[in-house]
């Protein structure tokens, strides 16, 4: 590779991350895994993990489509002074509210990896549970990373934001 090839290799780096961060790191994301991981802890009571995948995925696809129904309710209309058609308000939901089905992907594997008896459902679970929590340590680590923080602030916030996840989850199944 010359070097004008790797200069423009290494430009595009800082903009492809930014450009995944944004669609990584979204408070629909955040709120997806700590649903989802909220949903695990509440529905789990002796049930197969067949049946969890199940209840967990149906009920992960009615809040996206809720989430999306709303989006697409409230961006539609008159902006200002420019009219904003159906169409393009719920392209603008689907886009908005795919955190909320992406953070899904990770647990309902894992789940599927127990029900389809490759690994123990117990360890499903724990996995379900745990993905979840590591997934909010990775966004909060990026959230900090591009704001440009040394990386023990980034791990710090990593931190923060999984404990506040596992905080939440815990309070959530308790309220349940």
């Amino acid at each position: 590779m010359t070097e004008n090839a790797a200069a423009v290799a290494a430009s595009k780096v800082p903009s492809l991350y930014r450009r995944l961060r944004h669609e990584l790191v979204t408070a629909e994301a955040i709120y997806g895994t700590i649903l989802i991981a909220a949903l695990i802890v509440i529905v789990e009571d002796d049930e197969s993990d067949f049946s969890l995948l199940v209840t967990v995925g149906t009920s992960s696809f009615v809040f996206w489509i809720a989430h999306v129904f709303a989006a697409t309710v409230a961006h539609h209309g008159k902006l200002g002074a420019t009219e904003v058609p159906l169409g393009e308000s719920l392209a603008h939901a689907v886009r908005h509210s795919a955190g909320l089905l992406t953070s899904a992907i990770l647990p309902i594997v894992m789940l599927a990896l127990g029900a389809a008896g490759v690994i123990p459902e117990d360890v499903a679970y724990d996995l379900a549970l745990s993905v979840g929590v590591v997934v909010l340590f990775v966004l909060g680590i990026l959230a900090f990373a591009e704001r440009g923080a040394k990386w023990y602030v980034c791990f710090l916030g990593g931190v923060v934001t999984a404990m506040l996840g596992v905080a939440v989850i815990l309070l959530k199944a308790l309220l349940h």
